[in-house]
């Protein structure tokens, strides 16, 4: 709260009450201080709540999804995230009744595969896949209701990784979210509970830059016509923790999304290229979530 005050105050140019004449050097050098202050904010690691973070991990999921998530129980979905003894880590700064910022949890869907709202989550991923021959038969081997092992005795658990945050949100406090969730894990596993997993399934979003209609559509700019046409390949990522998970994954793929609700360059904010969003499907084994985890606090530590 304190903090909150100070960013408040910070607003106040208190030089400008001053009498005396500054140089305009003075000014400028005081203007640049000014602009250059930063703004610490306290993120504190809470357990899930479903009393309180119901309608944000429904906003979550619907971000995470993109103009897909209406094909998706999304309620159902966050009820599930939210049950009794789950598993998970929401960032907060207003306190345990607060409003989250970030959230990390996993989903058994092994066990819940024929829960509707989970199979036409499955039954998306494999669709999203089936072009990738060999990425789609794993899936389907791993995802089918009632698979076991070759020798029959045991069946393979997958767990849905379920992890998004605000736009704005910096990459710095998810490594601590993804250790604290290992751990829940792993007690939760002492206590002989559902989170044993041999595989996790991370679904995630990358985006395209793509070139600016806006450009094009400006008959006094000929050659910004010009240049808004050319193509041009680049991807970034919404997450930057996907680049140690993808280098640790069994497979990683990109995918379109199924419905475009929104043109790219209505999203397109502060630069000359609009958004395209991709969906990113990752499969990672039990030894390689293990081996991210302190990758990504090595290259994203603390602030």
């Amino acid at each position: 709260m304190s903090k909150r005050r100070n960013e408040e105050d910070s607003d106040i140019d208190v030089s400008s009450t001053d009498e005396s004449d500054n140089s305009d050097v003075e000014s400028q050098k005081g203007n640049e201080e000014e602009m250059e202050e930063v703004v610490n904010v306290d993120f504190d690691y809470f357990d899930l709540n479903p009393e309180v973070d119901f309608h944000a991990t429904k906003t979550f999921l619907r971000q995470l999804f993109g103009d897909d998530a209406t094909q998706f129980d999304i309620s159902s979905l966050a009820d599930m995230i939210l049950t009794k003894n789950s598993v998970g880590t929401t960032i907060k700064t207003e306190g345990i009744e607060g409003d989250p910022f970030a959230l990390l949890s996993v989903i058994n869907l092994t066990d819940n595969a024929e829960k509707p709202c989970i199979k036409a989550v499955v039954d998306y991923i494999l669709e999203k896949t089936k072009g990738d021959n060999e990425f789609n038969l794993i899936l389907k081997k791993l995802l089918a209701p009632g698979k076991t092992t070759k020798d029959q005795t045991k069946q393979l658990k997958v767990g849905w990784v379920v992890s998004e945050r605000m736009i704005n949100m910096p990459v710095e406090v998810v490594p601590p979210m993804y250790k604290m969730l290992s751990e829940e894990m792993e007690k939760a596993e002492d206590a002989h509970e559902k989170y044993e997993f041999d595989y996790f399934l991370v679904v995630s979003k990358i985006y395209k830059m793509v070139s600016s209609t806006a450009d094009e559509e400006d008959d006094n700019a000929p050659k910004k016509k010009k240049k808004g046409t050319a193509q041009v390949e680049e991807f970034d990522y919404f997450h930057y923790e996907d680049l140690v998970l993808e280098e640790n994954a069994k497979y990683h793929k990109h995918y379109k999304y199924t419905n475009h609700l929104q043109e790219t360059d209505s999203r397109r904010v502060f630069t000359e290229y609009g958004i395209d969003p991709r969906l990113s499907v990752l499969l990672l084994d039990k030894k390689g979530l293990a081996k991210s985890i302190p990758e990504m606090a090595e290259k994203f530590p603390p602030f």
